[in-house]
């Protein structure tokens, strides 16, 4: 499976999915992709892992006002593994991608241990900046 193919499972299975969080629509998933895209290539990271991590980083939504709303990222990561893998997404990868999705929240304050959890993290992070500062 070719990372076209992949980006492509990633966006049906969330059109399938995905809650009706504005927030964490499907824009908002297409403009942490695009630059997380960015970022994997000026950073050098894998993005056999970083694509995945950021088409799937919020496929778990937890509503703010919810006691799991700490957990959201772990969640996600823990939807995404299950996702990849029935996707057949190469099994030694699945660790990383984890990790990147669980780091990406500020508010789950796990500390991004690789390059590929600090461009996920940086992607997510910079797409809020930018939807605040335009609002």
């Amino acid at each position: 499976m070719n990372l076209d193919e992949v980006q492509a499972s990633c966006r049906e299975y969330l059109e399938e999915t995905m809650s009706g969080d504005p927030a964490h629509d499907i824009s908002h998933i297409k403009r942490v992709v695009q630059s997380a895209l960015a970022l994997t290539e000026v950073e050098g990271g894998n993005l056999a892992v970083t694509l995945p991590a950021a088409w799937l980083h919020d496929c778990v939504t937890v509503a703010k006002d919810s006691p799991l709303r700490k957990q959201a990222s772990r969640l996600a990561a823990d939807e995404a593994v299950r996702f990849l893998q029935s996707i057949d997404y190469p099994a030694d990868l699945l660790p990383q991608i984890h990790h990147a999705i669980a780091a990406h929240s500020f508010s789950a304050n796990i500390p991004a241990e690789s390059i590929e959890a600090r461009i996920v993290q940086d992607a997510d992070r910079l797409e809020a900046i930018g939807a605040i500062g335009i609002a």
